[in-house]
C-alpha cells in the first residue's frame, strides 16, 4: 500500500469514519486524461476514489464493496484504467499510465482478494512486483533480492562453507600462516637487543660488552627473515590451490542450477548478464579467497602477536595507539553501506555492457547484413560510458575515504614516537624499545593499512558473491510436484481443459482453450502469427505453467508427471534449428547420448541425411561450425530429423520445419517426416497451409481462441477463418508467381 497524504487521510476519516483503509495507490493520470494525481482507496467497506488538487481533496467515486461484482484492469493506448461491474453496469473509475501498470495490475489482484471476503492481506503474493519486502525499495535489475538488505556476515559464512571439503588444507593454511607470523614478530625484538646491549658501549668503560653476540643476532635476523618469506611463499600457494577448487566448486553449482531454472528466468534475464555472473563474479570469489581471505587470517595472527609484544613494552603506550584504531573501525563502519551501493551500481552496468556484447555478437549477421554498425558502436559507446561513469562515481568515493583512514592511522605512528620520546626522557623507557615498539606498530599497523585497502575487495567480492548466490537460491517456477508421477511409457493422449495462459499472467495469450489429442493423432495448428500456436506447444512440453485450467497427458495434469519422463518422451523439430557446437555425430546423438553408432546412421538413413553426410570429407566427424553456420539451412534441418528420429519420441512437435529451405530439400524433408511421424501423436506447426492436408485434425487458432475445428475438407467446406485463410495464401502465390514471370 502506498503512503496516504495527510490531507487524503483526514477527508477519509471526516467522511467515513466507520472505515478502516486496507490498501491504497494513486494514479498518474486524472480522469480527463491529463496528468496529475488521483487515489483508488479501498477500506473495509468501501471503494473510493479522490482527486487533490489546489483546491483540496474531492471524491470523485463512492462504492459500498458488496455491490460490486468484480474489478479488472482494462489495456488503453499506452495507458490503462481500472473497471468495476456494479448492478450490471460498468464503472472506468481511474486512469494510469504504462510507468504505472504493474503496481495497478497488482492492486487490482488483492482488490479481487478483499471483494471475496479476505482481509487479511498478509498472505496475499504480489505478481511481478519488484520491490524489497524489508525496505519497500525498488530490486536492482537482474537481482531478485534486494542487495541492501543483505546479511552480508551470512554471506561471508556461505562462502566460507564451500571451503568446508578442504579442511585439512585449510588447516594447513593456518599452520604454515602461524609459523610465518612467529618468525615475523621476532625481528623487531632482534632490533630492540642489537641497539640497547649489542650496540651499545658502557658508560664507564666505553667497551662494546655484547660484541661478540653481533654474528649470532644477524643470523637469526637473517633467519628470521628466511623462515618469514619461505612458509609465506608456501601459504600462498595452499592458499591460491583452496581458491581455485572453492570456485570451481561455486561455478559448477551456478551453472547446474542454470541448468534447472524455468525459462521464464531467461525470459526475464539477459544472457550477457547471466555470463556475467558465472564468468567474472566467480573470478571475485576467486580474489577474495585467495588475497582477502589469507590476508585477513595473517592480520589477526599479526594483531594477536604483535599486541601482545606491544604491551609487554609498554602498555601505556599501546592504550594511547589503540585511538586511532578505534576511529578507523567506527569510520568503516560508517562508510560500508555507502561504498556498497556504488559496487552494486557499477557491477550492475558492467552486466548490461555484457549483455549488449553477447546479443551484437550473436546477432552480427543481422548487423552486417542491414549494415547498422555504426548504430551499434553507438550503442556500446552509451553503456560502456554508463560503465565507465559508474567506475569514476566508485573512484571517486574511495578516493575521499581511503585518506582518511591512512590519515588515523598515521597519527598513531606520531603518538609512538611524541609518547616514547617522553617515556624515554623520564627514563622510562629505552631507545631501543621505542624503536622495536615503532616496529612492532608498524607491523600491528599493517595489517589495518590491509584491511583499509581489502575494504574494496571485500565490497566488491561479497557483492559478486550476492549476485551468485542469487542465482544459486531461485527456485525453479516449473518443478516436479512433492509426489510426482513416474510415466516413463505415456501413450501420447493430450488434453487441454480451461486453459488460460500469459507469458506475463496480466496479459494472457491463450483464452479457455478446450481440446483433445487422441493417441497417435496427427493435429496441425493453424493460424496467424501470435495466435498462439507455439504457446500451445510450450504448455505441452511444460516449459510454462498455466495461470488457469490444466493440461493433461494420458488424463494425468502435466504438473504431476515427473519432467525427465515427460521431456524424455517430446521431440521437437523447429523452424530455425540449434546445432551445438561439435561434429555432426554428436549433434544427433545428443537426443540419445549412449546410442550405438548403427542407431545413428540409421536414423539419418531415415532423416534422408545420411546420403548429405558420407559426402563430406570428415563424415559424420564433420564439425557444424557455431550454431551449425557450416552447413546449409536444409542439412541442418535434417540433422534435426535424425536427432528427433533417434530419440523416438511418443509425442512429436513440428514447429513451421519445412518452411525455410528449398523445394527440392522441402520434398527430402517432407519424406523424411513422412517416416516419423508414423505411430506418435504429432502436433504440427506451418504457415503454408498446403502442408498440412494429411493431418487428421486442424485446429484454427484466433487471437488466443480455438476458432475451428476439423479436416481440411470440412474446413474448407465451412468457408469460415481456414478457408480465407488457404484463398489469402492462393491469391499471395498467385501474385508472385505474375511477379516472378515479370521479372524474367
Amino acid at each position: 500500500m502506498e503512503k496516504i497524504p495527510d490531507l487524503l487521510k483526514d477527508k477519509i476519516k471526516k467522511d467515513f469514519p466507520a472505515d478502516k483503509i486496507l490498501i491504497a495507490i494513486s494514479s498518474d493520470i486524472t480522469s480527463i486524461g491529463a496528468f496529475g494525481e488521483e487515489w483508488l482507496v479501498i477500506t473495509d467497506k468501501n471503494l473510493l476514489v479522490f482527486s487533490i488538487d489546489k483546491d483540496g481533496v474531492n471524491t470523485l467515486f463512492n462504492f459500498n464493496l458488496s455491490l460490486i461484482n468484480s474489478i479488472e484492469n482494462v489495456d488503453l493506448i499506452e495507458s490503462g484504467c481500472v473497471e468495476i461491474e456494479v448492478g450490471g453496469s460498468n464503472y472506468r473509475i481511474i486512469l494510469y499510465s504504462n510507468a504505472k501498470r504493474v503496481d495497478f495490475c497488482n492492486f487490482v489482484e488483492v482488490a479481487k482478494e478483499i471483494l471475496k471476503g479476505n482481509k487479511n492481506l498478509d498472505g496475499i503474493k504480489l505478481k511481478e512486483k519488484n520491490l524489497c519486502k524489508i525496505c519497500l525499495k525498488p530490486i536492482p535489475e537482474g537481482m531478485s533480492r534486494c542487495p541492501r538488505c543483505v546479511d552480508r556476515r551470512r554471506t561471508f559464512l556461505r562462502i566460507m562453507n564451500f571451503s568446508k571439503p578442504y579442511t585439512k588444507l585449510i588447516l594447513m593454511i593456518l599452520l604454515t600462516m602461524g609459523i610465518g607470523s612467529g618468525f615475523g614478530l621476532v625481528t623487531p625484538y632482534i632490533s630492540k637487543l642489537l641497539i640497547d646491549f649489542i650496540l651499545k658501549q658502557d658508560p664507564i668503560t666505553k667497551v662494546y660488552n655484547y660484541a661478540g653476540w653481533l654474528t649470532l643476532a644477524c643470523l637469526g635476523l637473517f633467519l628470521a627473515y628466511v623462515g618469514q618469506l619461505f612458509f609465506g611463499g608456501l601459504q600462498e600457494r595452499l592458499s591460491g590451490s583452496l581458491g581455485y577448487k572453492t570456485v570451481y566448486d561455486v561455478r559448477a553449482l551456478s551453472y547446474e542450477k542454470l541448468q534447472q531454472l524455468s525459462l521464464s528466468y531467461f525470459d526475464k534475464h539477459q544472457t550477457g548478464a547471466i555470463l556475467a555472473r558465472i564468468n567474472q563474479d566467480t573470478g571475485e570469489l576467486q580474489r577474495f579467497l585467495v588475497d582477502f581471505i589469507p590476508l585477513t587470517l595473517e592480520a589477526v595472527f599479526m594483531l594477536i602477536g604483535v599486541g601482545i609484544f606491544l604491551f609487554i613494552l609498554s602498555w601505556q603506550l599501546t592504550l594511547y595507539i589503540l585511538l586511532p584504531v578505534i576511529a578507523t573501525v567506527l569510520f568503516l563502519k560508517k562508510i560500508f553501506p555507502r561504498v556498497w551501493s556504488y559496487f552494486h551500481k557499477y557491477y550492475h552496468k558492467r552486466a548490461v555492457l555484457s549483455a549488449l556484447v553477447n546479443d551484437s555478437l550473436t546477432g552480427i549477421r543481422v548487423i552486417k547484413a542491414f549494415g547498422q554498425e555504426s548504430l551499434e558502436v553507438n550503442k556500446f559507446n552509451k553503456k560502456s560510458s554508463d560503465y565507465k561513469d559508474a567506475g569514476i562515481e566508485l573512484v571517486k568515493q574511495w578516493s575521499i575515504y581511503h585518506p582518511i583512514l591512512h590519515l588515523f592511522i598515521m597519527c598513531g605512528v606520531t603518538l609512538v614516537w611524541y609518547i616514547g620520546g617522553k617515556l624515554v626522557f623520564l627514563g622510562k623507557m629505552s631507545v631501543g624499545s621505542v624503536v622495536a615498539y615503532s616496529g612492532y606498530l608498524m607491523m600491528f599497523y599493517r595489517p589495518v593499512f590491509t584491511l583499509t585497502r581489502m575494504v574494496e575487495m571485500i565490497t566488491n567480492s561479497l557483492s559478486a558473491a550476492e549476485r551468485v548466490f542469487d542465482i544459486i537460491d531461485t527456485e525453479p517456477e516449473i518443478k516436479d510436484s512433492p509426489t510426482p508421477i513416474s510415466m516413463p511409457n505415456i501413450k501420447g493422449g493430450i488434453e487441454f481443459r480451461n486453459v488460460t495462459f500469459g507469458y506475463n499472467r496480466f496479459k494472457p495469450v491463450l483464452f479457455n482453450i478446450n481440446l483433445k489429442i487422441e493417441p497417435n493423432e496427427m493435429i496441425g495448428l493453424v493460424g496467424k502469427t501470435g495466435a498462439g500456436k507455439t504457446t500451445i506447444v510450450n504448455l505441452i512440453c511444460r516449459l510454462y505453467d498455466v495461470n488457469e485450467g490444466e493440461v493433461l497427458i494420458d488424463n494425468v495434469n502435466v504438473k504431476d508427471i515427473k519432467q525427465s519422463d515427460l521431456r524424455n518422451q517430446i521431440g521437437m523439430v523447429l523452424q530455425e534449428p540449434f546445432l551445438f557446437s561439435g561434429s555432426i555425430y554428436e549433434n544427433i546423438a545428443y537426443a540419445k547420448p549412449h546410442a550405438t553408432k548403427e542407431e545413428i546412421i540409421i536414423a539419418s538413413i531415415a532423416a534422408n541425411a545420411h546420403e548429405f553426410i558420407i559426402k563430406k570429407p570428415d563424415g559424420y566427424d564433420t564439425d557444424v561450425g557455431e550454431r551449425g553456420n557450416n552447413l546449409s539451412g536444409g542439412e541442418k534441418q535434417m540433422i534435426s530429423i535424425a536427432r528427433a528420429i533417434l530419440r523416438n519420441p511418443k509425442i512429436l512437435i513440428l514447429d513451421e520445419a519445412t518452411s525455410s529451405v528449398d523445394v527440392q530439400t522441402e520434398k527430402k524433408i517432407q519424406d523424411a517426416l513422412a517416416r516419423l511421424v508414423k505411430n506418435r501423436t504429432t502436433i504440427a506447426i506451418a504457415h503454408r497451409l498446403s502442408t498440412l492436408y494429411n493431418c487428421d485434425r486442424l485446429i484454427v487458432i484466433e487471437e488466443g481462441r480455438i476458432v475451428e475445428v476439423g479436416t481440411h475438407e470440412e474446413l474448407m467446406n465451412k468457408k469460415g477463418v481456414f478457408y480465407n485463410l488457404i484463398k489469402t495464401q492462393e491469391e499471395y502465390t498467385k501474385q508472385m508467381l505474375k511477379y516472378d514471370l515479370m521479372e524474367k
